[in-house]
């Protein structure tokens, strides 16, 4: 007879629970998917929520700028120049600077026989310039000068003097140095009468007398041949652009005279002999759109101190390249212009000063433009006027109150939903 085992029982731990417990939380299973649709329904509702009434508002402020409207070029200078033979050596001093204006037959340059003659020259200027001084202060007396007001002077000029050298600009050396010796003059003046400097005068004629009488026949003046500017240097090309060549001037013809061989230039001066200038240069078709024939530019050298002011004389397009001979006239002349020739530049078409406005927050209201400002979280629309337009950005008109017009430091509104005119933004 078969052994049957007995059935088997399962154990109470054993059994499936119908409990769903969540933490300390027990629920019955059979809810737990209306439970877990229920939750869903309230993340769902929350995020609609925050999709709908979540406004972010991004503002930048209205920042005030200045700008060009520029463009770059190179060019040549074109001038009506007289070439002087000037003789070398080291006895030879140019009575003028570059960019001094010069009469017909002003003495631009003496040569001396010999160094003796040149020290003597030296010398004799030194003591014409003590006389002429001396004479302007004869009248000068203790009860009319402050001698500790002069002192101050002379500690303020030799200050000067020491800034100038540190700098390495030495262009106003020569005259400091003459009004310092001219407040030393005066400083010992104080303590002299007048018959003082009857009697110095008196000995410093004699000594120039002397000193010309020793000079006299050691030295040849080179004039200058016409009025106009000085200048020491000439680079060659004084013959070729000359303004006669301007009218029938082309981008072509403009190339062939900058290939042209130089001339000579050792030993040579000039004199620029019209007030009048040109400056012809390559533009591209694109900056030459710019400019109209007639109108004033500012034109920008690196080598020069200032900008200087120019007219558009003539707009040249080539139809064979995407480039445009554009000639400008200038009347406009300094010591730092007068020796250039080709030359980088800067046209400045314009300037202008305003407030940035970045495009993304422009809107049109009635046919105008305008942005909205932020101001208490209320949203203001203002009318804008733009003066200039860049990529991605206007510069717009400065006014003096914000009522209805874009003012400094306003925060301009570039990012929001559903902005409106006096609407709270949140």
């Amino acid at each position: 007879m078969a052994f049957k085992r007995p059935p088997q029982r399962r154990s109470n731990s054993q059994k499936k629970s119908n409990v769903w417990q969540i933490g300390r939380l027990k629920l019955n299973r059979s809810l737990r998917i209306p439970i877990i649709a229920f939750g869903l329904i309230i993340i769902y509702s929350v995020v609609s929520f925050v999709v709908n009434h979540y406004n972010p508002v991004k503002t930048i402020p209205a920042a005030q700028v200045s700008m060009d409207d520029s463009f770059s070029t190179t060019g040549y200078f074109i001038r009506q120049e007289k070439v002087i033979d000037i003789a070398e050596g080291d006895t030879v001093e140019y009575n003028y600077s570059d960019g001094d204006k010069v009469s017909e037959g002003t003495a631009l340059v003496t040569e001396y026989a010999n160094e003796d003659a040149l020290t003597i020259s030296r010398e004799l200027k030194n003591i014409e310039e003590n006389i002429a001084q001396l004479e302007t202060l004869r009248n000068v007396t203790s009860t009319t000068t402050n001698s500790s007001q002069i002192n101050q002077k002379i500690i303020d000029q030799m200050n000067a003097i020491c800034e100038e050298v540190e700098s390495g600009s030495l262009s106003r050396i020569t005259s400091l140095a003459s009004e310092l010796r001219q407040l030393a003059l005066k400083s010992g003046s104080l303590s002299n009468d007048r018959e003082d400097i009857d009697v110095e005068i008196a000995s410093l004629k004699t000594q120039a007398a002397d000193l010309e009488e020793r000079l006299s026949g050691s030295t040849t003046d080179i004039t200058s041949p016409c009025s106009g500017y000085f200048c020491e240097s000439v680079d060659g090309y004084e013959d070729i652009f000359t303004p006669d060549v301007v009218d029938d001037l082309t981008l072509s013809r403009l190339n062939e005279l900058s290939d042209e061989k130089p001339a000579k230039t050792s030993g040579k001066g000039k004199v620029v002999s019209s007030y009048v200038w040109y400056f012809a240069a390559k533009v591209s078709d694109t900056d030459a759109k710019h400019l109209t024939q007639g109108n004033t530019v500012k034109i920008r050298f690196s080598q020069a101190s200032r900008d200087v002011q120019a007219t558009v004389s003539s707009i040249r397009d080539d139809a064979d390249t995407d480039d445009t001979l554009v000639i400008f006239r200038s009347q406009d002349m300094n010591e730092d212009l007068i020796s250039m020739r080709k030359q980088v530049a800067t046209v400045v078409v314009a300037s202008y000063s305003g407030l940035k406005v970045p495009k993304s927050a422009v809107r049109m209201e009635d046919d105008k433009m305008g942005v909205y400002v932020l101001s208490n979280s209320v949203a203001s629309y203002k009318n804008i006027e733009p003066l200039f337009e860049g990529d991605s950005y206007y510069i717009v008109e400065q006014n003096v109150t914000g009522n209805d017009s874009l003012v400094i430091n306003d925060d301009i509104i570039v990012e929001a939903k559903d902005v409106n005119d006096k609407k709270v933004m949140k």
